[in-house]
């Protein structure tokens, strides 16, 4: 499966789904089926639009488990939405995506939900939807000039009906390099007829890095990405592996944390979490009263790098606002505990002083109480003119 030219194979998967609109649309799946040494499922999801409108997008995801870094994969694809009525209508995606741990899904809207649940449209008939996927996968990129996906001799098909009247899904393979029937792992192959054969026009040119957009279609964002998907734990060091359950934890409750960096390099995401993983651990581990001169200019610091990686950061900025006032708050605190104590030491003085001046006044107290006694002081009419002689009984001879 090196190139077309030595015989690229391409699968074709034709899931069927029965009674759609019972199904969850949330958390609609298909069975996995495996191309190119690695599994892959359809998935179905209801997305809301500008004016409240809703469509009903496909995504083509890597199914199961997958290296979490060097692991990567390219597959060059088409998803349809089968039209019952006129095969003509179906509407397609096609394109060439790169996969790997941090990008393990691609995904477009296809048709306004009103349009998809009128039978008159063809999409839905006798409540029975069919989604076709026809892919190809290789280690190194395709030619597309001349790779073409819907006209391929070498194309083997596979059918998943999905019904909730059992729990069992069948899968059936047919290849159009033989006749007889076989059972491989399960897997019967059927020689195909030509009813399975439908050609499309592509809707989308084929793209060698990976991207969301198809046409004019706003852009679709992977869905259901873990941290662990984009991030090499293992490559962190000691420190900053510490960060790793402080990320997943906000990443489960914003997952634009995740989705902002899906088209990053692995060494920018890497720098933007280990970023976010310092903020959230000075918070996590910095009390309030260590809010000193050095933890505001250090969390200061942080943020402002933090910012520079392009993350959505409303819920966190009010909490990073916070500490950064703790700084003043702090500082205004210790100018008014100063003061306190200032006044304190004040007080102290001045009743220190106070109990000297009652001594003080006890000792004068106790002298005026003895000279009086030694000196034999009379009590005087202190409002008696004091006189110089003349008038007061004194002769002069």
């Amino acid at each position: 499966m090196e190139n077309y030219q030595q015989g690229k194979e391409i699968e074709k998967f034709t899931w069927v789904i029965e009674n759609f609109s019972k199904k969850n649309t949330k958390k609609l799946r298909s069975k996995s089926f495996q191309v190119g040494g690695c599994k892959w499922q359809i998935h179905v999801h209801r997305i809301e639009k500008a004016k409240g409108m809703e469509y009903l997008s496909l995504y083509l995801k890597v199914g199961g488990s997958v290296p979490s870094f060097g692991w990567s994969k390219y597959a060059y694809f088409s998803l349809a939405l089968i039209n019952h009525m006129d095969p003509q209508k179906s509407v397609v995606r096609e394109t060439q995506q790169k996969f790997n741990a941090g990008y393990r899904s691609w995904g477009s809207s296809f048709v306004a939900l009103n349009d998809f649940y009128d039978p008159k449209q063809g999409y839905l008939l006798n409540n029975v939807c069919i989604i076709e996927v026809r892919i190809s996968v290789s280690d190194v990129a395709f030619d597309t000039n001349i790779f073409n996906i819907n006209n391929n001799n070498n194309v083997s098909s596979s059918t998943h009906h999905s019904n909730n009247q059992t729990s069992n899904e069948t899968l059936s393979r047919s290849t159009s390099t033989t006749t007889q029937e076989d059972d491989v792992n399960g897997i019967t192959t059927l020689q195909p007829n030509s009813d399975d054969v439908v050609h499309y026009v592509p809707t989308a040119p084929p793209l060698l890095y990976p991207t969301i957009i198809c046409d004019d279609e706003p852009l679709v964002v992977p869905l259901n990405t873990t941290l662990s998907e984009i991030l090499d734990v293992k490559s962190l060091g000691e420190e900053e592996k510490a960060y790793v359950p402080l990320l997943e934890e906000v990443c489960s409750w914003h997952p634009s944390l995740i989705q902002s960096q899906m088209r990053k390099s692995p060494k920018f995401i890497q720098w933007a979490f280990i970023a976010l993983g310092q903020v959230l651990h000075f918070l996590k581990t910095t009390k309030a009263k260590d809010m000193d001169e050095n933890a505001f200019n250090k969390l200061q610091c942080l943020w402002e790098e933090l910012q520079l990686f392009g993350f959505e950061l409303s819920w966190l900025e009010p909490h990073v606002e916070s500490a950064l006032d703790m700084k003043g708050y702090l500082e205004r605190a210790k100018t008014l505990k100063e003061n306190v104590i200032g006044l304190e030491i004040e007080m102290k003085m001045l009743r220190a002083k106070m109990a000297v001046a009652e001594i003080d006044l006890e000792l004068a107290k106790r002298d005026l109480e003895m000279a009086e006694v030694q000196m034999g002081f009379e009590e005087k009419d202190m409002d008696k003119e004091l006189g110089y002689g003349y008038g007061y009984g004194y002769v002069i001879s």
